[in-house]
């Protein structure tokens, strides 16, 4: 079994790098105080987390179906997705640790070096942290617990049966989790179900013509307006479209598609470490601001393509070269 690249659906590229650029803008626009307007524009980038999740339900069925997984490869499969997320995750870690421990000795920065606990760094591992009593070395890990909360929900279930009505009741059942009354929700799998099972159900629909998984596409958009908001809804509904109708690549957001990955990990640093040097060396004024930002955002990309081609693109090689041949 070999999990396909989604590069050949172009759609899927795009979707990715408009996602990571709207989280990074987020994030920068934080510092945007004399451009309130601007600042409050770019708070909507944090939807980039949904496209997110809903990329996920779409190009996990898709890559599984496509290469005829069943359950008995289901370590398979995690070892493959921990090969490719795990190793600039983990690099990641390291680089937030000891970036805190650096900061720390200047007497400017108001934050302090992040103590290395074994027990922590454990729950860093296993995706576990919001579930104990340790904080995230970085808040953008968060996502990473959802995404494979998700992983093991589709690789141990969702393909227990072939049979469309098995399918149906399971996207829809999955999809209605989201109204679960759990603690700690936020960073659960079942708060964003709907929007993982839209992605589901598109691809099942594209791949089969049954009309039944378009009825849960629509049940999976009123979930989301209900849970959500017509907002989210809109963002979900247009990246459905972009995924239908897209067959050009465009190049800016093709290209931050690949880099998505280590864009959305090692951003936060970078605009730490640039709005850092900046406060340090350059006379403080307000038209400072959207410098800072499009040095950040530069910085972030280039360092980010750079950690692709080290990192990343060795991982998903390697990960390919697991797999199992079907008879």
């Amino acid at each position: 079994m070999e999990i396909t690249d989604s590069k050949e659906i172009t759609g899927i590229q795009i979707l990715r790098g408009f996602a990571s650029l709207a989280v990074v803008l987020c994030h920068a626009g934080f510092a945007l105080t004399a451009y309130p307007a601007l600042s409050g524009f770019l708070m909507y980038g944090q939807l980039g987390v949904e496209v997110f999740f809903f990329i996920s339900g779409y190009i996990i069925i898709y890559s599984l179906s496509k290469n005829k997984y069943s359950v008995k490869y289901f370590f398979l499969f995690l070892v493959k997705r921990s090969i490719r997320i795990d190793p600039m995750y983990i690099l990641t870690i390291f680089f937030t640790l000891a970036s805190f421990w650096l900061f720390s000795f200047f007497p400017s920065f108001k934050g302090k070096a992040i103590p290395f606990i074994f027990q922590q760094f454990v729950a860093h591992l296993i995706y576990v942290v919001p579930f104990t009593k340790w904080p995230f070395y970085n808040h953008v890990f968060w996502t990473l617990g959802v995404e494979f909360q998700f992983y093991f929900i589709i690789g141990i279930f969702y393909f227990l049966s072939e049979k469309p009505l098995f399918k149906v009741i399971f996207i829809l059942s999955f999809s209605c989790s989201c109204f679960l009354p759990l603690s700690n929700s936020y960073y659960l799998v079942s708060n964003y179900a709907a929007i993982f099972g839209v992605g589901i159900s598109l691809i099942e629909y594209q791949n089969s013509n049954r009309v039944i998984y378009m009825v849960c596409f629509v049940a999976g958009c009123i979930l989301i307006y209900i849970h959500f908001d017509l907002i989210t809804l809109l963002l979900i509904l247009t990246s459905c479209a972009i995924i239908i109708l897209n067959k050009r690549k465009y190049f800016i957001l093709t290209f931050l598609g690949k880099i998505s990955y280590s864009l959305y990990l090692l951003h936060p640093l970078v605009l730490l470490f640039i709005g850092g040097l900046f406060k340090r060396f350059v006379p403080y004024n307000n038209h400072n601001q959207l410098i800072i930002l499009s040095m950040q955002l530069s910085v972030s990309i280039s360092i980010s393509y750079l950690f692709y081609i080290l990192v990343e693109k060795p991982s998903l090689k390697f990960s390919k070269k697991l797999r199992i041949h079907q008879p």
